[in-house]
This record gives C-alpha cells, structure tokens and sequence, in this order.
C-alpha cells in the first residue's frame, strides 16, 4: 500500500518538473525561431545594448533589424525579441509623419511610412502654400489679410480663387496698405573735367564747379 502512495506522489510531481521545462524548451525554440529573421553579427566593443544600456564586448551581439544594428547583452536577445517595437522605437527619428514599422515589407520606402499621415502632412503642407498665397494677394488689393489667408489654408486652391475675384479697395497707382515703395537709389556721377564723383542729383561739380547735367531731382527741388 505505501508502495503505491508512492508512486502516485512521484508521478503527480512530475508533472511540475516536467511541464515547466517542456514550457521552457517551447518558448526557448520560439525565441529562436524569431532570432533566426535577422542576422546576427558579433558586437563592437564600446557599444551599449539597447534593452539595458550595458558595455558589450566582442561576445555579445547585434542583430540586423530593417536595415539597422541593433546591440544587444546576449542575456537580453529574448527580452528584445518578445517586445521589439518598445526597443526598436527608441532608434527611429522622432516625428510623427515618418515613422519605420517593423512589419513593413523589406524596402519599403522610408521604412513604412504610414500613409494616413503621409497624406495629412501633404494637405497642410498645401493648405499654408494656398494661405500664404492668399494673404499676399489680400494685402495687393487692400484687403484684411488674416481672414484671407485662413480661407485659403482651408479651401486651398479654391479659396485662393475667392481671393484672387475679390474687388479690389485701392486706387490705381496707390501702394495698399501693409506694403511700401522699395526706394530706388542711383550710383554716384562722375564730373568729366575731373573726374569727381557728385551726388546724381547734383548740377555742378563739388570739387571744380564744372556743371553736370543731374540724372535725378533731389527731393529739396521736389518740396520747392
């Protein structure tokens, strides 16, 4: 009788020494199934594992992921490998438009970028081109540019039309408001008998007083 309580106890421990390690043999073939995607080449010394930022030496390794070395304790391949994207996200650039996805097919262009946000940061990046337009041709005709330049951001090539038929407020020959006359400058006369340079608007020579035929009128003729 206490033969058989024995055998009864020895088989039903079995089962927790048993079962965990054909668990742990399940999962360690997982993990190698899952390393054997990329190549592994050993790591430089100096370099520090991206799950736990520890030195590596020439026996830890790198694994290649999307084009990208990836260095790694060989004590942390498994914890890198069961949560690749926490680990990969930190060595991608930081934006939001451009983002690398590890499952994208290889060559991927930009690794993956997603396509909702590829699309919405073209819409903007056309929305201020069509705002900006449309602000500049509010300020020509005299017009509120703020209000004008958030038709166009919003309505793009079709408020910019809007803006382009609206009348305009100023009169022929008047720079509207908001914008000024870029002034216009001549280069200085040389006088002939000397060879003096004098101020364009000058009528005779500061240096000999030979007289000079002025190429501009100054602006204490234009008062007088």
């Amino acid at each position: 009788m206490l033969t058989m309580h024995k055998a009864v106890l020895v088989i039903f421990l079995s089962h927790f020494v048993i079962i965990p390690a054909a668990s742990l043999s399940q999962s360690e073939a997982a993990d190698t199934s899952m390393m054997s995607q990329y190549q592994s080449v050993p790591a430089r010394p100096g370099e520090l594992c991206t799950v736990c930022g520890t030195p590596l030496t020439e026996d830890d390794v790198a694994l290649i992921v999307k084009g990208r070395r990836v260095p790694l304790n060989k004590a942390m391949v498994n914890a890198f490998l069961q949560n690749q994207e926490k680990y990969f996200t930190k060595m991608q650039p930081r934006g939001a438009l451009f983002q690398e996805e590890l499952d994208a097919p290889a060559g991927t262009a930009l690794g993956g970028v997603s396509l909702g946000w590829f699309l919405f940061g073209l819409y903007v990046l056309v929305a201020l081109i069509f705002g900006g337009m449309s602000g500049y041709a509010a300020v020509t005709k005299g017009l509120t540019p703020i209000p004008h330049f958030f038709v166009g951001f919003a309505f793009s090539a079709f408020g910019y039309l809007y803006v382009l038929t609206r009348a305009s407020q100023v009169e022929k020959g008047e720079i509207p408001s908001g914008l000024v006359k870029v002034p216009a400058t001549s280069a200085p006369v040389p006088c002939k008998t000397c060879g003096y340079t004098n101020h364009p608007s000058a009528e005779k020579c500061a240096n000999c007083g030979a007289g000079l035929k002025p190429i501009v009128h100054s602006d204490v003729t234009r008062v007088r």
